[in-house]
C-alpha cells in the first residue's frame, strides 16, 4: 500500500464532507445533480488525495496529470474537490455555484474554474477529449520524456458510455495502446430515466477488453482502499484501463439508488438528516482546516517527488512548441491549377516544415481530404514520433481527440472529412468554439458538384450551419492564393477553432496575394471590378469562378467580390464594409452551391441569391449545376431580367 493512503477514518471524515459541502451548494443553487456528488466522492477524494500530481497553485503546469470530469453533471462534487485540494477557490465562490458569472458554473468550463481542464455536460466527449489528451502525451514524451511525463483519467458516467462518441474514442485508444489513460466508472446502474436496464444491458467490461484495455473491477465504491489498488494496478499495464467502481447514486440520500437522486436538490430537512447520516457537520460553505490540511499536504508530498526536467530538454520542449507560421508558400502555376483540396496538401507540406509541432489526420479520407503530411509516418504505438492519424471512420471521435490534444496544449492538430458529414462531428465543433481551442477542421467536398455519389454526399446546409457557431472562423477560400492564406490564419489561430472548406474540383487563381491576404483578413474582398458597377458579384469557394464567368458575359458594369468568411465581413464597421462593397446603388447578387438561407443579410428580402434549397442528385457535376441553375448564361439571363424591373 502507498505509504501516503489515509487511514480509512480519515479518508471517510472528508469524503462525506466532500458530499454535503457539494450537496449544499446543489441545494443552495435550487439546481444540480445530488446523485453523483454522493455517489462518486470516494473515487474524486481518492484521485485528488491520493493519486493526481498537481500544483493547486501553479493549475497549468506542463507536467501535470490530467483529470477530466466526463460526467460533468457532476461540477459541484469536482468543485468542491478541487477548493479542498486548494485550488483558487473561495467558499463564497461554492456558495455561488451555478450563478451569472462565479467561477462555479453549472457544468465545467475550461478558463472559468482553476484545476478545470475541459469543458463537459454533453456526454461523452469528456472520454473523448481525455483520449486526446492521452494520445498528446503519448506523442510529446516520446520526445520530451523527463519535461512531459503523466498520466490521464478521466470519470465517466453510465450515460458517457451510451453515448457513441465514448466507443469511437475507447476503441481508437486500445489501438494507440494509450497505457496512461485511466478511465473510471462510476457504475451505478441508473440513468436521468430510470433503470439503466430499461435502455442498455452492455457489458462494459467485456466491450471495453475487446477494444484492447485492461480492465479492473471495484465491487464496493465505499472502498478507497480497493479504488486506490486498482488505480495502482492500472498504472503498471501497457494498456489504457478500465476501472469499473460499483456505487449508489445518491447514496446516503433520501433517493438512494433511485433514478430521482439524479437531479432532485434536497431540502433543509433533507439535508439536516443527511449530516447526521454522514456523521458531518458543516459551517456555511467550508470544510474542517485539519481535513483541508491534510489533503493538501498529500498534494503536496507528491509534487515534491516529482523529478525535475532536463534543463536543455525542457528549453527544447518550449522551442517545439513554439513555432510559428513565418511565410505564406508560393504557389506554382501547376499547384494553382490543380483542386482545392490538392492547393491545401501542398501547402501543408510547406507548414509542416515551418511547424514540426503540426500533425492531424482523416476519417479514413486521405485519400479523398489530402490532408497529411506526406513526409511522416503514421503515429502509433510503435512510433509516437509519426504527425499523421489513422482516426478511422470515427468523425465524432475525431473531433472529441483533437479538442483533448489541444487542450492538453504543445502541439497543433487538424483534422478531415468531406463536409456533408462535419454533421457527425458538430457537437465537438461547437465544444472547440467554446473552450476556445485553436484546432483546424479541414473539411472537402464541399458542394454538389462531388457528383455521381449523389445526395448523401452533397452539402447543402452544411455551410451556413457551421457559420451560426459562434466563435468560430469558417474559412470557404475562392482562390488558391485564399487557400494559402486560409491555412496561415488557421495555424496562428491561438483561441479560435478554424473550418476551412474545400473544393473537390478544380479553384482558379483569381487576383494577386495581396488580395488573398485581404479577403481572409476582412471576410470579403473585391478581386474584379468595373466603373460605376451595378451589379455586386459576391460568391464564394468554387463560385468564385462562376461570379467571373457572370462578370465577363454581363452587358452591365459590375464587381465580383470572393468572401471566404462571411462572419468576419459581417463583423466589420460600416466604414470597412463599404470599402469591400461600396454604398452605392449597385445589387448585391450572391452565389453559393448552398442554402440561400442566411445570406439575405447582404441583399435584403428582395435581392438575388443563386444558390440550391433542396438536396442534390446523383449526376456528373456540370449536369447537376445546370439542373439547379448554377451556371453562368442562366444567371446572367435572371440578372438582366432582375434589372429589367
Amino acid at each position: 500500500m502507498n505509504e501516503t493512503l489515509a487511514l480509512p477514518t480519515e479518508s471517510l471524515k472528508l469524503v462525506n464532507s466532500l458530499r454535503l459541502l457539494a450537496n449544499q451548494m446543489i441545494s443552495k443553487a435550487g439546481s444540480g445533480h445530488p446523485g453523483i456528488a454522493l455517489g462518486a466522492a470516494p473515487i474524486l477524494y481518492e484521485l485528488y488525495a491520493n493519486q493526481l500530481v498537481i500544483d493547486p497553485n501553479n493549475p497549468d503546469m506542463i507536467n501535470r496529470d490530467r483529470f477530466v470530469l466526463s460526467a460533468g453533471h457532476g461540477a459541484a462534487l469536482l468543485y468542491a474537490t478541487l477548493y479542498a485540494a486548494g485550488f483558487d477557490l473561495s467558499s463564497d465562490d461554492l456558495a455561488h455555484f451555478r450563478l451569472p458569472h462565479s467561477k462555479t458554473p453549472g457544468h465545467p468550463e475550461v478558463g472559468v474554474t482553476p484545476g478545470v481542464e475541459a469543458t463537459t455536460g454533453p456526454l461523452g466527449q469528456g472520454l473523448g477529449m481525455a483520449v486526446g489528451m492521452a494520445m498528446a502525451e503519448a506523442k510529446l514524451h516520446d520526445q520530451f520524456p523527463s519535461v512531459v511525463d503523466h498520466y490521464t483519467y478521466v470519470l465517466v458516467g453510465d450515460g458517457d458510455l451510451m453515448e457513441g462518441v465514448s466507443h469511437e474514442a475507447a476503441s481508437l485508444a486500445g489501438k494507440q495502446a494509450l497505457s496512461k489513460l485511466i478511465v473510471i466508472h462510476d457504475d451505478n446502474s441508473i440513468s436521468l430515466d430510470g433503470d439503466k436496464s430499461r435502455s442498455d444491458i452492455s457489458d462494459n467490461m467485456a466491450r471495453f477488453a475487446s477494444y484492447g484495455w485492461d480492465v479492473l473491477d471495484v465491487p464496493d465504491g465505499h472502498n478507497v482502499s480497493a479504488i486506490h489498488h486498482a488505480i495502482e494496478q492500472a498504472k503498471r499495464t501497457l494498456k489504457p484501463t478500465f476501472i469499473a467502481v460499483k456505487t449508489i447514486i445518491g447514496d446516503h440520500g433520501p433517493f438512494a439508488g433511485t433514478n430521482k437522486a439524479h437531479g432532485t436538490p434536497l431540502t433543509s430537512e433533507q439535508m439536516a438528516t443527511l449530516a447526521v447520516k454522514l456523521s458531518t457537520k458543516m459551517s456555511g460553505f467550508e470544510i474542517a482546516a485539519d481535513m483541508l490540511q491534510d489533503m493538501r499536504q498529500r498534494i503536496q508530498v507528491r509534487l515534491s517527488q516529482q523529478s525535475s526536467p532536463d534543463v536543455d530538454e525542457l528549453t527544447a520542449y518550449k522551442f517545439f512548441t513554439q513555432h510559428q507560421v513565418t511565410t505564406t508558400p508560393k504557389l506554382t502555376d501547376s499547384v494553382k491549377n490543380m483542386a482545392g483540396r490538392k492547393i491545401s496538401k501542398s501547402v501543408i507540406q510547406s507548414f509542416a516544415k515551418q511547424m514540426p509541432q503540426l500533425w492531424g489526420g482523416s476519417a479514413d479520407l486521405v485519400a479523398s481530404t489530402n490532408a497529411e503530411i506526406v513526409a511522416s509516418p503514421l503515429f502509433d504505438k510503435h512510433n509516437r514520433t509519426g504527425r499523421n492519424i489513422a482516426f478511422g471512420v470515427r468523425e465524432f471521435g475525431m473531433g472529441a481527440i483533437m479538442n483533448g490534444i489541444a487542450l492538453h496544449g504543445g502541439t497543433k492538430i487538424f483534422g478531415s472529412t468531406f463536409l456533408v458529414f462535419s454533421d457527425y462531428m458538430k457537437a465537438a465543433i461547437r465544444l472547440s468554439a467554446l473552450q476556445k481551442l485553436p484546432v483546424i477542421y479541414v473539411f472537402t467536398h464541399d458542394s454538389v458538384t462531388v457528383g455521381e455519389d449523389g445526395p448523401t454526399h452533397q452539402p447543402i446546409e452544411q455551410i451556413m450551419s457551421l457559420r451560426l457557431i459562434p466563435g468560430i472562423d469558417v474559412l470557404r477560400p475562392g482562390t488558391a492564393e485564399e487557400i494559402a492564406v486560409a491555412w496561415q490564419k488557421a495555424l496562428m489561430s491561438v483561441n479560435r477553432p478554424t473550418v476551412l472548406i474545400l473544393s473537390r474540383g478544380t479553384i482558379g487563381s483569381q487576383g494577386t496575394s495581396q488580395q488573398a491576404n485581404l479577403a481572409i483578413k476582412n471576410g470579403a474582398v473585391k478581386i474584379a471590378t468595373q466603373p460605376e458597377a451595378v451589379i455586386n458579384l459576391i460568391a464564394s469557394g468554387s463560385e468564385v469562378q462562376l461570379a467571373l464567368a457572370v462578370s465577363q458575359q454581363l452587358n452591365v458594369p459590375n464587381r465580383v467580390i470572393s468572401m471566404p468568411n462571411l462572419q468576419q465581413f459581417l463583423s466589420l464597421n460600416t466604414a470597412e464594409k463599404a470599402q469591400i462593397i461600396p454604398k452605392d446603388a449597385a445589387k448585391n447578387v450572391i452565389i453559393e452551391a448552398g442554402t440561400t438561407l442566411g445570406w439575405q443579410v447582404l441583399t435584403g428580402e428582395n435581392g438575388l441569391i443563386f444558390g440550391i434549397d433542396q438536396f442534390g442528385m446523383s449526376a456528373e457535376p456540370q449536369i447537376i449545376l445546370d439542373e439547379y441553375g448554377l451556371n453562368a448564361s442562366v444567371i446572367v439571363k435572371k440578372i438582366t431580367q432582375y434589372l429589367e424591373k
